[in-house]
């Protein structure tokens, strides 16, 4: 081999750390925050720093002076939405972020918007500008929310020479501005920061609402500025709107019943019963299949209940019902244990009937724990929700027959992805703890309990849905908190926006999510009339439309040569290696075209 030629391949080989990763630079932004003193709070800069290290994707933070443990909260939560917001390979680095402040600061999370444009610009290594301060909360689906002390922090940043500061959408009148009239009482009138910050401060300020806008603002790239095309699964459609006929039809069938029976039904329910069929009849006439069943699953059982109260059967006939119920329970539970799961939407459906099945059981339970001696009103209404219910998760399994692509599901990854969603369902919660008192939020504490008791009981895909359900009852807590009426549109279209994305990149990677489409599609039948209900299912359609990133695909070579005895980072560097091979011999390979000679 030439001179040449060895040195031509000792470049290339010295070039193979830069293609495993770029470590040791330090991103920086400024925080801006507010401290407390003697005349209230004040606002102050902070200095926020990343540095990435080969890694897991775990998560460091250092502090100085130290913060409270929200700051930690958020900053593993800002990481995460980064992450799965811009679909970042962040497995591959370790975390190790700093802050930096003059004294004790209040609060952590209003640094999640730069913390999460931060781990975004390290991880895509963008040029960005270190001139532009940041403050807001991040949320689900990249959503930026609202802070205090924006008027402080407004200030601070003007006395530290930043050149913009990016305040979350909405804030720009959120603050009150206190003077004295002619007869020196105290006035408080409302007060524009934006036109603050320009008139008093020579300060641009720019309001945000998503993390796509906040990455734009410092860096002029638009990670995002893809077109969103959301096409609905065929398959799905023609499952979707056989359940929602079968869940329809048995309404006619209840009222048949009915109709031979001397009960009457007041005035009052068959309005609202009229109300919900004809909510029902238009959901169908859109092909949103899926809120048409839910109308008519609600009709079913208020139809069921009044029919219940007004015939009025006894103990004994309400324990037989109860009784042959619970052995239809326990049979069909039977019959789904026996189900394979191959691909997420055979997960999603066993996700969904074991659901169903278990809040059957829970009515059963509560009846037979505690049965009436005389009073049955309310026991009719256990026994009415518990046997439609029922009939919904039987409705439901339809969607076992629906194809998709194969993934490994074994119980071992199956109870490791349980656990991990009760971790995710538990830091959210923690999260939301800093802004609601748990005696509202207590219901999401409950729904986690009942996920580890789910997982204890080897009951991994009811845990699965339930964990999910409580991180997504969190982060609709998080992503409401400060909103109005004027800005809750915004809000719901961004992430109606951000939910039509993921599922539109899942079913070109050939994965459907039928629970994450079915929310979504429920949460826009929602949309006018009932906009914070049509968050939160947004929010539960988020976390049920991601659900494959938990579960490997049938393993390929290369999966298996990474989960042996050779490392990620020994493999990274052998195809660095290959490829500086397959370069320089083609390189030699051109140049001996013309003498005929390889060495």
């Amino acid at each position: 081999m030439k001179k040449s030629g060895i040195i031509l391949l000792i470049i290339l080989i010295s070039l193979i750390p830069s293609i495993v990763a770029q470590e040791g630079e330090v991103y920086q932004l400024k925080l801006l925050a507010v401290y407390e003193d003697e005349d209230g709070y004040t606002g102050s800069d902070a200095d926020l720093l990343l540095e990435l290290r080969e890694g897991t994707g775990r998560v460091f933070l250092e502090t100085f002076p130290l913060t409270r443990l929200d700051t930690q909260i958020s900053t593993r939560f800002a990481k995460e939405v980064a992450c799965n917001h811009f679909k970042l390979n962040c497995n591959k680095y370790d975390f190790i972020y700093t802050i930096r402040a003059k004294s004790n600061i209040i609060g952590g999370p209003s640094a999640g918007a730069a913390l999460a444009a931060l781990t975004t610009i390290a991880i895509l290594d963008l040029d960005y500008d270190q001139n532009i301060a940041v403050t807001g909360t991040i949320n689900s689906g990249g959503i930026v929310g609202p802070v205090g002390g924006v008027k402080e922090k407004l200030e601070a940043a003007a006395q530290a020479g930043l050149g913009k500061v990016l305040i979350p959408k909405g804030s720009s009148g959120s603050s009150s501005d206190i003077s004295e009239n002619e007869d020196n009482n105290s006035e408080e009138s409302e007060l524009n920061l934006v036109e603050y910050a320009i008139q008093n401060l020579s300060l641009p300020v720019e309001e945000v609402l998503t993390i796509d806008e906040v990455v734009f603002q410092l860096t002029g790239e638009q990670l995002n500025n893809k077109p969103v095309i959301l096409e609905e699964d065929e398959e799905y459609q023609e499952i979707m709107k056989t359940v929602a006929e079968t869940l329809c039809g048995r309404r006619e069938k209840i009222e048949q019943e009915i109709a031979k029976s001397d009960v009457m039904i007041d005035n009052e329910t068959n309005e609202q019963l009229q109300k919900r069929l004809e909510n029902s009849i238009n959901a169908s006439y859109n092909n949103d299949f899926y809120s048409a069943a839910s109308y008519c699953f609600g009709s079913n059982i208020q139809l069921k209940d009044s029919f219940y109260k007004e015939q009025k059967p006894s103990l004994s006939k309400v324990e037989e019902l109860f009784t042959k119920l619970q052995e239809e329970v326990k049979k069909t539970k039977g019959e789904v244990s026996k189900k394979p799961i191959e691909t997420i939407s055979d997960l999603q459906t066993m996700m969904i009937v074991k659901e169903r099945l278990s809040d059957a059981q829970q009515q059963i339970d509560k009846y037979l724990n505690d049965p009436p001696s005389s009073e049955l009103q309310d026991t009719y209404s256990l026994l009415a929700y518990a046997e439609e219910r029922y009939f919904s998760a039987v409705t439901w399994m339809e969607f076992f027959a629906m194809d998709g692509k194969k993934f490994v599901f074994d119980n071992q990854t199956l109870q490791q992805t349980c656990l991990q969603k009760i971790s995710e369902a538990e830091e959210r919660y923690q999260y939301a703890e800093f802004f609601i008192s748990p005696t509202f939020i207590n219901g999401i504490r409950e729904k986690i309990n009942l996920a580890r008791e789910a997982l204890d009981n080897d009951e991994v895909e009811l845990c699965l849905i339930t964990a999910s359900q409580a991180k997504g009852d969190s982060s609709a807590i998080l992503t409401s908190f400060g909103l109005n009426n004027e800005s809750v549109q915004d809000v719901l279209n961004e992430k109606k926006h951000a939910v039509e994305r993921v599922i539109a990149e899942n079913s070109n990677d050939g994965v459907f999510p039928i629970l994450g489409y079915s929310y979504y599609k429920y949460s826009s039948a929602l949309q006018e009339e009932e906009q914070y209900t049509a968050l939160l299912y947004l929010d539960y359609a988020l976390e049920m439309s991601e659900l494959e990133v938990y579960f490997p695909e049938e393993k390929t070579f290369r999966d298996t040569v990474m989960i042996g005895s050779i490392s990620k980072k020994t493999l990274y560097r052998l195809e660095g290696f290959l490829a500086a091979v397959v370069i320089f011999l083609l390189i030699l390979g051109l140049k001996g075209s013309k003498d005929r000679r390889w060495w």
